[in-house]
């Protein structure tokens, strides 16, 4: 089973606005409003895939209720913890007539120290019933960056595999404590290695920063559709999306990461075949409105069209297929 724990759960509201102008108002096409926070995300996805999951974390008031009905509709198992301040809501403005997407994220609520200490109580209960445990997304907004190093480190103590994919200061807080796998998009990498990835080789050696900070193996997601993987022989496996008519790609980077766990963890797969299940996945979410919701059917189709290639450490030598 497949532990996911979002700290900062938010109800995410998506909607369709067609010719969007700031100061002008608007009918909605069309929208949506599911259980949100990037680890619940992945919970979804994990879901639909067919993998074993049960998504905790923190949330609380009408939205707190709203997200655990959410996630019932899913049928998502969860075991969250309630807190006084009310969850966040996130929207997501979704313009079909020039491409664009407008995301408004709340901060999100507070969290007191006896919370806090409940929910780390939670989460070492859940641990012994869990193969992996992904922390994904980001923190309350009065704890500290550093707040996810000793859940980790205890993770690892029970021989779980730990992933991390979180803000940049909290990743980087968090890549000492070693986890098994981190994924963060461009943006997040690029402001945990300390520079910015122009070129492709720029993207080997982020993948190769993140290890040196801590990483077991790390993966970086890019806006282009592109994700590389630096797997456990140091090789970086690219792949490139398929084509396809894209509505949303928010929540995409959710549903890679959720194949390339279903992948690598439940499927047993070779790490080149489980980069081609996440990048199918993460096209098919973008194929839908709704963050980590795709038709899983769809995605194994889309990933027998991603191209995939290999890269040796130095990024000389590739091998396609």
């Amino acid at each position: 089973m497949i532990l996911t724990v979002t700290l900062n759960a938010a109800v995410a509201r998506t909607l369709v606005v067609p010719n969007l102008a700031v100061g002008h108002r608007h009918r909605s096409l069309e929208g949506t409003s599911l259980a949100g926070g990037k680890g619940i995300n992945v919970a979804r996805a994990l879901r639909s895939l067919g993998v074993p999951v049960l998504a905790t974390g923190l949330v609380g008031g009408r939205n707190g209720d709203a997200i655990r009905d959410g996630l019932s509709q899913s049928a998502i198992p969860f075991d969250l913890v309630e807190t006084k301040s009310p969850s966040r809501t996130s929207t997501a403005i979704i313009d079909p007539t020039n491409g664009t997407q407008t995301e408004i994220n709340e901060k999100g609520c507070s969290v007191s120290s006896e919370e806090a200490s409940e929910f780390l109580r939670r989460l070492e209960f859940l641990m012994e019933y869990a193969t992996a445990v992904v922390f994904a997304g980001s923190l309350p907004s009065n704890f500290d960056e550093s707040f996810l190093a000793a859940p980790l480190r205890r993770a690892r103590e029970q021989g779980l595999y730990t992933v991390v994919d979180a803000p940049p200061t909290v990743l980087k807080a968090a890549l000492k404590a070693n986890p098994s796998l981190v994924s963060p998009n461009q943006h997040e990498a690029e402001g945990a290695a300390g520079f910015d990835f122009i070129e492709r080789e720029d993207f080997s050696r982020g993948l190769t920063r993140l290890v040196e900070l801590g990483a077991e193996r790390a993966c970086v997601t890019s806006p282009q559709g592109h994700s590389y993987l630096m797997d456990e022989k140091e090789d970086v496996i690219v792949a490139r999306a398929p084509q396809i008519e894209a509505l949303s790609t928010i929540g995409s980077g959710d549903a890679y990461l959720a194949g390339l766990l279903a992948g690598l963890l439940h499927r047993d797969l070779p790490p080149v075949e489980a980069v081609r299940l996440a990048a199918g996945c993460a096209a098919a979410n973008a194929e839908t409105l709704g963050a980590g919701v795709f038709d899983a059917r769809r995605a194994e189709e889309l990933s027998g069209e991603v191209r995939v290639e290999t890269l040796a450490p130095s990024g000389l030598g590739a091998r396609s297929s």
